[in-house]
């Protein structure tokens, strides 16, 4: 199973994924795994493979005015894509706000 989940900074996303879904391994601020990559010079859309089976925190960082720094545009839309990637193929896609989830994909979990 593969869960992406996500919302603004701090809205409780890591607690919410460690309550409703404890077998599945975390992966924390995919946002700041995506910088890094493009830091380095590769492309993020590699890290799909690793993200299969886990339940995945991203930050979402294409709210708002538009960078002018085109690194910084590269970046948000680098985010944005592999998000997209990862939900199209997540059993589950919940936005979290306030600690409160909403469930865009998949039915919330019996715990």
């Amino acid at each position: 199973m593969t869960v992406l989940i996500i919302g603004g900074a701090h809205q409780g996303k890591a607690a919410l994924a460690r309550a409703l879904y404890p077998a599945l391994p975390l992966a924390e601020n995919l946002h700041l795994r995506v910088r890094e990559v493009l830091a380095a010079g590769r492309d993020p859309m590699a890290l799909l493979d690793a993200l299969r089976g886990h339940a995945v925190t991203c930050d979402e960082v294409g709210c708002g005015v538009v960078p002018i720094d085109r690194m910084d545009e590269a970046y948000r839309e680098a985010v944005g894509r592999l998000c997209c990637a990862l939900a199209a193929e997540a059993d589950a896609v919940v936005r979290v706000t306030a600690g409160i989830p909403q469930y865009i994909k998949g039915d919330k979990p019996c715990i």
